[in-house]
C-alpha cells in the first residue's frame, strides 16, 4: 500500500478551470483488499436514471458547497453503496476528467478491507460487483473516439467477463492501471 500511496501521491490532481457548463464532482475508486488480493468495486447504475442508466460506474457525484472532491467521493460512496471510507484510506487522486453528464470529476483512490456487506441505494445503484485488479491489468483495452462538447476524446473500453467497462469509467480505470503499473499490484498485500 505504501508503494501505491507513493505512486498516486506523486502527481497531485490539478483542478483545471471549469469549462462552461461543467460542475465539479468527486468519484471514489475503491480498491478492496482481501485474502485474494486487490479487487476494484464497481457499481451498475440504476436503469431508472436519466443519464447513463445501466452503465458500469464508480460511486460518485457532484461536489456540494463547502466540500472537496475527496469529501464528495467519500459521501457518495456512503450514500450509493454504504461504504464507510475514512480519510486515512485515501491514497491519492487520478487525473481530473470530464464526463458526458457535464462534470469535471476528480477520481479519488482508496484502499479498504472487504466490507462484510454493502447497502445499495436502489434509486441510484442496481448492483455492485468486484473485479480482481490483476485481471483488469491483464486486459488490453480497445479505444474509441467521441466528441464531448466540441472536444474529441479517446475512450477506453475494458471487457471483463460479461462486463463492459467503458467511457468515463474506462478512462478512470485506464489512468489507474497506467499510474500503478503491474509491479505495484503483483502479489502484494497492504
Amino acid at each position: 500500500m505504501d508503494r501505491m500511496r507513493r505512486v498516486l501521491g506523486s502527481e497531485p490532481a490539478t483542478s483545471p478551470a471549469l469549462p462552461g457548463g461543467f460542475r465539479r464532482a468527486g468519484v471514489l475508486v475503491p480498491i478492496l483488499w482481501g485474502a485474494d488480493g486487490p479487487r476494484l468495486l464497481f457499481t451498475v447504475r440504476s436503469r431508472t436514471l436519466s443519464h447513463h442508466a445501466g452503465q458500469i460506474a464508480f460511486p460518485g457525484g457532484a461536489v456540494e458547497a463547502g466540500e472537496t472532491p475527496e469529501e464528495a467521493a467519500r459521501r457518495e460512496a456512503w450514500e450509493e453503496v454504504g461504504l464507510d471510507v475514512s480519510p486515512s484510506a485515501l491514497l491519492g487522486c487520478l487525473r481530473v476528467l470530464p464526463s458526458p453528464a457535464g462534470y469535471l470529476a476528480t477520481p479519488v483512490v482508496a484502499v479498504l478491507p472487504v466490507p462484510s456487506r454493502l447497502r445499495l441505494q436502489p434509486s441510484e445503484v442496481e448492483e455492485a460487483f468486484t473485479a480482481p485488479l490483476d485481471e483488469l491489468i491483464a486486459i488490453r483495452p480497445t479505444t474509441l473516439r467521441r466528441t464531448l462538447r466540441g472536444q474529441v476524446q479517446t475512450l477506453h473500453r475494458y471487457r471483463w467477463e460479461e462486463r463492459d467497462i467503458w467511457g468515463f469509467t474506462g478512462n478512470v480505470l485506464h489512468d489507474l492501471i497506467t499510474r500503478l503499473g503491474s509491479e505495484v499490484v503483483a502479489g502484494g498485500r497492504p
